[in-house]
C-alpha cells in the first residue's frame, strides 16, 4: 500500500482521474436507483386458498385444510405450515426454508394439491400463489352519492386504466361485491306449483346456454352451427320455462319467483369522507420508483376526474410518495446539518484547506457508494438513506487520521510530497485495519435471517461501500491533494484572522488539556491501574444488570410512526351486521370530535385530511390520513389514543386495535399453544391454565387469547324412520343448502366477471330461523315432507375460526409487561420450567412456544450473536497477524463491551426503548470503537521500536494520539447529533440505532485513553513476572527508573 500511496502522491493526475471516475459513476447511477419507502422483503411464503361456500369452520378443517396439509407435509423446503379454517374458506400458508427456491416449492405444492381427488363436490378450485412483496404507492377513493353498481363500474374502469401506467404492476379494487343473479323462490311458491329447487335449477341449465354445434362443410363454404340461448339479464331469466302443461300452458320462472340482478349476499359498507365509495390500492412489485409512479398516477387522476359519470369523484386519500418525501427530507436535512457540524469541528482543529479536503472526501465516498449501490440490489429508501447518515461521522475518521498525520508533519517543517507521503504511510497500517475491522463488524448484519434481514440489508451495504471508497480516498486521493498545500500563512481577511485566532486558541487549549490534565491524570491512573481497571469493569457490570434486569423498555420491532392512524374493531363471528353499522357510526363520530379537540394547542385545521370508513364480514375499520404530521407537536400515537377515548366504550367488540405505525409491533409476550385435535372444552381449559400461570408474575397485564367464543350452530341429523321414505342425510343436507345458501345453477360470462346464478329462498326467509319449521323436503316420488319430521334439529356450540400450525390446532396467548417489573424472556423460561411437564401430561400433544416478535427476536439474536462472534474471531486473527501478538488484539477488542455499556447508558439518558435497531447500532459501534484502540496501540508499538521504555511509550502514545482520537470521536458524535436530537415523530424509529453508536463511541473514547493504557501496563507486568524478571532494564515495568520517570512527569 505504501508504494501505491507514493505513486499517487507523485502522479496527481492519476488521483484526479480516480476521483472523477468515482464522482461520475455516482452521478450517473443516482437517477436509476429504485426509490421506495421501505426496502423489498422476500416473503418466502406460498398460499393455498380453497373456497368451500356455505361450509362452517369445522367442515372446512376436516374436508379442506387437513387434506391439503397431509398432501404437502413431506415436501422438501417447508419451514412451517400455518392454516386457518373459517366460514366458506380454507387457507393454508407455507413458509419456505430460508434460501430455498420458492418457485420450486410452489410447483411441488401445486402438483400435490391438484392431485387431491377427495375435496367436497361443492368446494371450488384451489388457488395457489406465491406471496410477493408489494411496494405500496397510493390509495385512491372513488366516491359519490350514486348507485353501488355505478361506483363499481367506475372503479373497474379506473383500475384497468391505472394498471397500464408505467411502473404500476398491481391495482387492487376493494369494498365491492361480486355481481350475482339471484333467483329467489319462496317455500310457499314451491309447494303451490309442486316444484323443487332441483327442477328450477335444471330448467335454468337446460334453457340458458350457448352451445357450439360444429359446422356444415357445404360446397359454398363452411357454415358454423351455434345454439344461442344464454340468459344475461332479468327479462331473459323471467322467460325461462320451468314447467309446461299438455294444453300448452307454460309456467315461467318469472311467475314463481323473483330474479334480482344485484350483488352477492355479503355485508359491506364503504365511505370516504362520509360518501359511499370504493377503494383502489396502487402497488408495484419490481423496480419501484415511488416518486415517478405517484406523479404518473396523479397526472392520470387529474385528467380522468372530469370524464367520470356525473356525481362520481376521484381523489388520492393516502399517498405513500408523500411519506417517502417527508422521510427523505428529514434525513437529508439532518445529514446536511451533521455535515456542517463536522466541518465546523474540523475547521476549529485543522487548517481550513485541510478541513475542506476531508469533507470533500465524504462526498467522494458517498458518490462511490451510489455508483455501486444498484449492483448490490439496494434501493434508495428510508433505511439505506439512514445508513448514509449513520456512516457520515465514520467515513471521516480515516481521513482525519491521515490528514492530521500529514498536518503534524507539515507543522514539523516538512512540506510537499514528502509530508503527504510520509504522513499517510505512517498511519496506513492502523487506518487500513481500522476500516477493515469496521467493515467486518458490519458484515454480520448481512446475514440476519428473515424479513428483518431483508429490511436491514441496506445498512451494511451502504456502510461497507462507503468505508471502502473512504479508504481509497484517504489513502490515494487525499495525500495527493494535500501535497500541494503551501505552508500556512497568516490570513489577511478579518474573518479568516478571527477563525485562525479561534483555531489557535482552541488548539492551544486542547494541547494544554492534553499536556496537563490528561497526561497528569493518566500517569496517576497508571500508577493505580488495578483500581482504574476495577472501576471500568464495575461500571460495565452495572450496565449489564440494567439491561438484563427489565429496567429498560424493550421492543424488538422498531416503532415506525405513520402519517395515517386507524381504529379496527373486530366483533365475534355471527354478530348481526347492524351492530357493526353502529360501531362504524361511533368511530366516525369520534373523528368529528377529534377535529376540534383540545389536544391541538394551536391551529387544528388540516390535521385530519381524509377519513376512510369500511365495514365487512366481522371487521370495522376507520382510517385517517394526517396532514402536517412533520410540523405537528402532537404525535400520531397521541392522536389515535385520544380518538379511542372520544369513541367511548365498545362492549360488543372482541378486539380493538389502535394503529399509528407503519409496521406491526406485537405484544411483549406472545405464545403459541398447540394441541392434538381436542374438543373446545379441553382447549379452553389449557388456555386458562397458561393464562393463570402468566398472571402470577409481577408486572404482567392485559392477558388475552385468540380462542374465539363459540357461536351457536344448528346441527341436522337423520331420524331413524327417514330412510324408509327414501331419504338419506345427503338428500336433506343438499336441499337445506339449496334453500338457505343456494345452488349455483350456472355462471354467466358478463363483462370482466363470471356472474353466479344462485337459486334459493328469498332473503327474508333465509334470515328467519323459523323457516326451518316451514321447510319441506322433496322425495324422489314427489312427496313433500316437513323437515322436522325426518331430521333432528339441534343447537350446538360451534367454531368461528380454527387456527392450525404444523398440522396441530393452535391458540395465541398474549400479554404486556410493565417496564422494570419483570423481563418477558425470564417469565417464559420460569413458567415453562415450572409447568411444562405437568401440562404435557394433562393435555395430549401440548406444546407451548414463543411466537411473534419474541420468536423473531430469538432468531435474530441467535444469528446475530453467532455471526458477531465469528466477526470477532476474524478481526482477532487479522490483528494478531498485523501486530505479531496474541494479546494486543485482545486490548484492541476491549472497546467492544464498553461500547455496549455506552449504548445502554445512552438509552437510559435519552429515555428510548431498546429495539432491533439498537442492536444494529451496537454492532456498528463495535466496528468504530476499536479504531481508536488500534491507532493508540500502533503508536505504542512504534515508540517501543524506537527504544522507549514501556511507561514512556504508553504515556507518550496517549499524548500523541490524544487529538486524533478526540477528533474522530467528536466528529462521529457530532455528525449524529441532529438526528439524535430530532423531535419529529418521523425519526423516532431511527434514533435508538443512533444512540447506540454515538454514546458507545463517547464511552469507548474513555476506554481508549484510560483503560487500554492501564491494561497494557498490567499485561506487561504479568508478562515480566512470567519471564522471571529477565526483561531488559529499559523494558522494566514500574522499576526504579520508571518510578523516577513517573515522579518527574507528575512534577512537570
Amino acid at each position: 500500500m505504501n508504494r501505491l500511496i507514493q505513486w499517487f502522491v507523485e502522479n496527481p493526475i492519476g488521483a484526479n482521474l480516480l476521483m472523477a471516475v468515482i464522482v461520475i459513476g455516482g452521478l450517473s447511477n443516482l437517477g436509476t436507483l429504485n426509490k421506495e419507502v421501505f426496502p423489498s422483503v422476500e416473503t418466502n411464503r406460498i398460499q393455498v386458498m380453497v373456497p368451500y361456500p356455505g361450509a362452517g369452520p369445522l367442515e372446512v378443517e376436516e374436508q379442506i385444510v387437513k387434506r391439503v396439509e397431509e398432501a404437502i407435509a413431506d415436501l422438501d423446503g417447508i419451514e412451517q405450515i400455518d392454516s386457518q379454517a373459517r366460514q366458506d374458506l380454507g387457507s393454508i400458508t407455507v413458509e419456505a426454508i430460508n434460501g430455498y427456491d420458492a418457485q420450486r416449492l410452489l410447483n411441488n405444492i401445486k402438483a400435490r394439491v391438484d392431485a387431491i381427488s377427495t375435496f367436497p363436490e361443492d368446494a371450488e378450485r384451489a388457488t395457489i400463489t406465491e406471496l410477493m412483496w408489494q411496494s405500496e404507492i397510493m390509495s385512491i377513493g372513488i366516491y359519490g352519492d350514486v348507485e353501488e353498481s355505478a361506483l363499481k363500474a367506475a372503479g373497474e374502469r379506473v383500475r384497468d386504466e391505472i394498471a397500464l401506467l408505467p411502473g404500476v404492476t398491481i391495482v387492487e379494487l376493494h369494498a365491492t361485491r361480486p355481481d350475482e343473479m339471484s333467483v329467489e323462490i319462496s317455500e310457499q311458491a314451491l309447494r303451490h306449483y309442486n316444484l323443487s329447487f332441483d327442477q328450477v335449477v335444471s330448467s335454468v341449465r337446460q334453457s340458458s346456454l350457448n352451445l357450439p354445434a360444429g359446422s356444415i362443410k357445404s360446397e359454398t363454404g363452411d357454415i358454423q352451427l351455434q345454439t344461442r340461448g344464454q340468459a344475461y339479464y332479468v327479462d331473459d331469466f323471467d322467460r325461462i320455462v320451468v314447467d309446461s302443461r299438455d294444453n300448452g300452458a307454460q309456467l315461467l320462472l318469472g311467475d314463481i319467483g323473483t330474479v334480482i340482478d344485484g350483488f352477492a349476499d355479503e355485508n359491506v359498507i364503504a365511505r370516504l369522507n362520509e360518501q359511499p365509495a370504493v377503494f383502489l390500492e396502487v402497488k408495484s412489485t419490481q423496480a419501484p420508483d415511488v416518486l415517478n409512479i405517484a406523479a404518473t398516477v396523479h397526472d392520470y387522476i387529474e385528467k380522468t376526474a372530469s370524464t367520470l359519470p356525473p356525481g362520481i369523484s376521484i381523489s388520492v386519500w393516502r399517498d405513500w410518495s408523500k411519506l417517502f418525501e417527508g422521510r427523505m427530507n428529514l434525513l437529508l436535512k439532518n445529514s446536511i446539518s451533521g455535515l456542517i457540524l463536522v466541518f465546523i469541528v474540523l475547521m476549529l482543529f485543522l487548517r481550513p484547506a485541510l478541513a475542506t479536503w476531508v469533507c470533500i472526501g465524504i462526498a467522494i465516498a458517498f458518490m462511490g457508494t451510489l455508483w455501486l449501490l444498484p449492483y448490490a440490489g439496494v434501493s434508495l429508501n428510508v433505511i439505506s438513506l439512514f445508513a448514509f447518515l449513520l456512516v457520515l461521522g465514520i467515513v471521516v475518521d480515516d481521513a482525519i487520521i491521515v490528514g492530521e498525520s500529514i498536518y503534524s508533519r507539515q507543522q514539523d517543517g516538512i512540506q510537499g510530497a514528502a509530508a503527504a507521503a510520509g504522513g499517510a504511510k505512517m498511519v496506513s497500517k492502523p487506518v487500513f485495519f481500522a476500516v477493515t475491522s469496521t467493515m467486518i463488524f458490519f458484515a454480520p448484519i448481512l446475514a440476519v435471517p428473515g424479513a428483518m434481514g431483508d429490511m436491514s440489508y441496506g445498512i451494511p451495504v451502504v456502510v461497507i461501500l462507503s468505508l471502502f471508497f473512504s479508504l481509497i480516498e484517504s489513502m490515494f486521493i487525499l495525500p495527493s491533494h494535500l501535497s500541494h498545500l503551501k505552508p500556512e500563512k497568516p490570513p489577511k481577511r478579518p474573518s479568516l484572522k478571527k477563525l485562525a485566532a479561534a483555531r489557535q486558541k482552541l488548539a492551544g487549549k486542547l494541547d494544554y488539556f492534553a499536556d496537563t490534565k490528561y497526561q497528569t491524570s493518566l500517569i496517576k491512573m497508571l500508577h493505580n491501574n488495578g483500581t482504574t481497571i476495577a472501576c471500568f469493569f464495575v461500571a460495565f457490570g452495572l450496565s449489564v444488570a440494567l439491561f438484563t434486569g427489565g429496567w429498560m423498555q424493550k421492543t424488538f420491532m422498531p416503532i415506525v410512526t405513520s402519517d395515517f392512524i386507524r381504529l379496527k374493531v373486530t366483533v365475534p363471528e355471527g354478530t348481526p351486521f347492524t351492530t357493526q353499522e353502529a360501531i362504524l357510526k361511533k368511530l366516525e363520530s369520534g373523528v368529528e370530535k377529534l377535529k376540534t379537540d383540545d389536544i391541538f394547542d394551536g391551529d387544528h385545521k388540516g390535521v385530519v385530511q381524509n377519513v376512510q370508513s369500511w365495514a365487512w364480514e366481522n371487521n370495522t375499520l376507520v382510517s385517517i390520513s394526517l396532514g402536517r404530521s412533520e410540523d405537528s407537536d402532537v404525535s400520531a400515537e397521541a392522536l389515535v389514543k385520544r380518538w379511542r377515548e372520544l369513541v367511548g366504550p365498545l362492549p360488543e367488540a372482541k378486539d380493538i386495535k389502535e394503529d399509528a405505525t407503519i409496521n406491526e409491533v406485537s405484544e411483549a409476550i406472545r405464545l403459541r399453544l398447540t394441541l392434538n385435535d381436542a374438543d373446545t372444552q379441553t382447549m379452553e381449559q389449557a388456555v386458562r391454565d397458561v393464562e393463570s400461570a402468566l398472571r402470577r408474575y409481577p408486572g404482567v397485564y392485559d392477558v388475552r387469547n385468540s380462542l374465539t367464543a363459540a357461536r351457536t350452530e344448528i346441527e341436522l341429523s337423520l331420524k331413524p324412520h327417514a330412510e324408509t321414505l327414501g331419504l338419506g342425510l345427503s338428500d336433506i343436507a343438499r336441499q337445506v343448502r339449496q334453500g338457505f345458501y343456494g345452488e349455483e345453477a350456472q355462471r354467466i360470462p358478463r363483462g370482466k366477471e363470471d356472474v353466479k346464478v344462485m337459486v334459493r329462498y328469498p332473503e327474508a326467509e333465509r334470515r328467519d330461523i323459523n323457516q326451518l319449521g316451514e321447510m319441506r323436503v322433496r322425495t324422489t316420488d314427489g312427496r313433500e315432507i316437513p323437515l322436522e319430521a325426518v331430521a333432528q334439529v339441534k343447537f350446538v356450540p360451534g367454531y368461528t375460526t380454527i387456527d392450525r400450525v404444523d398440522r396441530k390446532r393452535a391458540i395465541n396467548i398474549t400479554s404486556e409487561v410493565e417496564i422494570g417489573k419483570s423481563d418477558p424472556g425470564a417469565i417464559i423460561t420460569g413458567m415453562l420450567e415450572k409447568n411444562q411437564r405437568q401440562w404435557a401430561q394433562q393435555y395430549p400433544g401440548f406444546q407451548l412456544s414463543i411466537s411473534g416478535d419474541m420468536e423473531s427476536e430469538t432468531e435474530f439474536m441467535s444469528s446475530a450473536l453467532r455471526n458477531f462472534g465469528l466477526a470477532l474471531l476474524v478481526i482477532y486473527g487479522l490483528m494478531a497477524i498485523a501486530f505479531s501478538s496474541y494479546w494486543q488484539p485482545i486490548l484492541i477488542l476491549t472497546a467492544v463491551p464498553f461500547g455496549f455499556m455506552g449504548a445502554v447508558i445512552g438509552h437510559v439518558v435519552m429515555g428510548r426503548e431498546v429495539s432491533m435497531m439498537s442492536m444494529l447500532g451496537f454492532f456498528a459501534c463495535a466496528g468504530v470503537v476499536v479504531n481508536d484502540n488500534l491507532v493508540l496501540l500502533d503508536r505504542i508499538n512504534q515508540l517501543r521500536q524506537q527504544g522507549k521504555r514501556v511507561f514512556d511509550a504508553v504515556v507518550q502514545a496517549g499524548r500523541d494520539r490524544f487529538r486524533p482520537i478526540i477528533l474522530t470521536s467528536v466528529t462521529t458524535f457530532i455528525g449524529l447529533v441532529p438526528i439524535m436530537g430530532e423531535t419529529s415523530t418521523q425519526a423516532r424509529f431511527l434514533i435508538p440505532m443512533v444512540i447506540s453508536l454515538s454514546f458507545g463511541v463517547l464511552f469507548a473514547t474513555a476506554v481508549t485513553l484510560i483503560l487500554v493504557p492501564s491494561l497494557y501496563l498490567l499485561a506487561e507486568r504479568i508478562r515480566a513476572k512470567l519471564a522471571g524478571g529477565s526483561l531488559d532494564h529499559r523494558q522494566s515495568v514500574f522499576g526504579e527508573d520508571d518510578s523516577a520517570h513517573e515522579q518527574e512527569a507528575i512534577a512537570k
